[in-house]
């Protein structure tokens, strides 16, 4: 891809035969994939250009290889054929290079929520709920590429109460559909256990997002039971 082929020639430009880290993460600045959601994250861009090839000069360099197999992993398991700059932006977070975005107050968490939701940093995300008088409202949870289903099914045992069967079936519905319902509830109910999600999810820095549907008052809806 042409962010590596970049990374490459600013290794080159250094004196250095192999690409680090470092090197991709200035190469990264104009990927149509990573830029934006860099940008979303609140990232000078410049800034960043400058604060790396400042310190680049002097600091130990390591491959590229453990990175990519990381990105490449995570997009087979999202069931993604195609690794992006956006995917090996994720993983730098975790390398010594990612201080550089830590630096200005960016996270991975960050990041992935605009990849899955849109919702840029700082964004308050458009809640329908919000703009209705409904008394009771869906609990739904959202699909996104990056959750793993083992911390979705332990949201929905310890925050709904569920059974490892019914919690595994939502899992799947919410897979296969890109939503899934975890019930009906009275509004102030629904809207603390959405804050129980969305919680447990920043805290397990996953980008799992819970929303909340009106219901309309002459639905023939029954609370689900836990189990």
């Amino acid at each position: 891809m042409r962010s590596l082929q970049r990374a490459t020639s600013v290794a080159r430009a250094r004196g250095r035969t192999h690409p680090s880290p470092q090197d991709l993460l200035i190469a990264l600045i104009e990927d149509e994939d990573a830029a934006p959601v860099m940008q979303a994250c609140g990232i000078d861009l410049e800034r960043l250009r400058r604060d790396v090839e400042a310190a680049g000069a002097s600091e130990p360099t390591t491959g590229l290889g453990h990175l990519l197999q990381r990105a490449f992993n995570e997009a087979q398991l999202s069931e993604r054929t195609v690794v992006t700059g956006a995917d090996m932006l994720i993983e730098l977070f975790a390398d010594p290079a990612g201080r550089f975005l830590s630096a200005q107050g960016a996270r991975r968490y960050d990041a992935l929520v605009y990849l899955s939701h849109g919702i840029a940093k700082g964004a308050a995300p458009d809640i329908e709920a919000d703009h209705s008088e409904a008394l009771r409202l869906e609990v739904v949870l959202l699909n996104d590429p990056y959750t793993p289903s083992e911390f979705v099914t332990f949201v929905l045992e310890d925050v709904f109460g569920m059974g490892r069967e019914r919690a595994i079936a939502i899992v799947f519905a919410t897979h296969a559909r890109k939503r899934g319902s975890c019930g009906i509830f009275p509004r102030a109910e629904a809207a603390a256990l959405r804050e129980k999600v969305q919680n447990l999810a920043a805290a397990r820095q996953h980008p799992l997002r819970c929303v909340l549907l009106p219901v309309p008052d002459t639905a023939d809806h029954d609370r689900p039971l836990p189990n």
